[in-house]
């Protein structure tokens, strides 16, 4: 069973940073403050944040549980984190970070994105693509949202960071001096919700070429699922993962379609075309598939007689292709003439096929 967050997995939610002055921690009363509560706050600024991935699959939840905050603002350099909405940046991540951020019990972690992804290091993109998967796995309570910074954003991390690391090294006098005269922000949701949505359905498509030279014939199965991953699932780019397994595809669709037009150029196999969903959660939508298919007899290619399947995945990466199988294809296979077409093509090309 795939379970998925509700509407602010597949969408965004405002979160709203608003500044309130601190200095009246000196002249009011602590009597005064339990009776008035906290003053109005002196500016706002709402941005879009996208959350952390929830969902549950063969039984086990991934993600975080929840969507709503309302704390204040701190970042990673502060001594306490407890209740605090823990601002990190992604030039910055680690993922020793971010478990300090959760073992301190904190209300939130925001995660902000450069503007321009483009001019990360590749290193860091590599190393944040490794944590992902861990921190989907984690038990993760509180909300974990993700935001593309602006000017205003950073200009509130960048004060938030100032205070959280003057909080850590100064003394008491000094730290009840920067309270006097310091801004702090509280980060509050708007829109936000965390309710599961139960038995998602997963959208695969199919197509078919039926091959000339009477029933039973053999089919061929070319697959490719269609869905990119991400810990933040509007944030996920599959241009390779699988962009480019479903661009070859339907060209290869659209290739075979024009042969089986004249029966001269018209194939002996059944040809089966399919693009899967939930690729990216243990190939979910096409195990559906597969049990729907064999349920169905009456019309299903897949009963008696598959002669090969080829599943395309990452096809645009470089200049190389790999070939994966189960165990090195005999002679004489249909497996192994495809293996030896394509050492031929890039013998011709001089492509390298792993």
């Amino acid at each position: 069973m795939l379970e998925e967050a509700g509407e602010e997995v597949l969408g965004s939610v405002l979160l709203k940073a608003s500044c309130l002055p601190l200095s009246f921690l000196l002249v009011l009363p602590a009597v005064l403050l339990l009776l008035l509560g906290p003053p109005p706050a002196s500016a706002a600024h709402e941005f879009t944040v996208y959350r952390m991935q929830q969902y549950e699959l063969g039984g086990q939840p991934y993600g975080t549980r929840n969507a709503v905050l309302n704390t204040e603002a701190r970042t990673v350099e502060a001594d306490v984190l407890s209740r605090r909405c823990v601002m990190i940046r992604l030039m910055d991540f680690s993922y020793e970070q971010y478990q300090k951020a959760l073992r301190q019990s904190a209300g939130a972690v925001v995660i902000i994105l450069p503007h321009n992804m483009a001019s990360v290091p590749q290193d860091i993109i590599r190393q944040f693509m490794e944590i992902e998967p861990e921190m989907l796995a984690m038990e993760t309570i509180v909300p974990v949202y993700f935001a593309k910074e602006d000017d205003e954003l950073l200009s509130i991390y960048e004060q938030t960071q100032a205070a959280s690391t003057s909080q850590g090294t100064a003394s008491a006098a000094e730290v009840l001096l920067h309270t006097a005269t310091a801004n702090g922000f509280q980060m509050v949701t708007s829109g936000a919700q965390s309710k599961a949505v139960n038995d998602w359905l997963i959208t695969s498509i199919e197509g078919r070429l039926t091959g000339l030279g009477g029933e039973d014939l053999p089919t061929i199965v070319l697959v490719a699922h269609y869905d990119s991953f991400g810990v933040a699932p509007w944030l996920s780019h599959g241009a390779d993962s699988n962009g480019s397994g479903v661009a070859v595809l339907l060209e290869l669709a659209r290739l075979f379609s024009r042969l089986y037009t004249y029966k001269r150029t018209h194939a002996a196999y059944n040809l089966l075309f399919f693009a899967s969903g939930g690729g990216k959660f243990n190939y979910q939508g096409t195990k559906r598939w597969l049990e729907d298919n064999l349920d169905h007899t009456d019309f299903s290619l897949l009963q008696d007689n598959v002669a090969f399947v080829l599943c395309l995945d990452t096809l645009g990466r470089g200049n190389s292709l790999h070939l994966h199988v189960s165990k090195p294809p005999k002679e004489g296979t249909l497996q192994h003439t495809f293996l030896k077409e394509l050492e031929q093509v890039k013998g011709g090309n001089g492509m390298p096929l792993g």
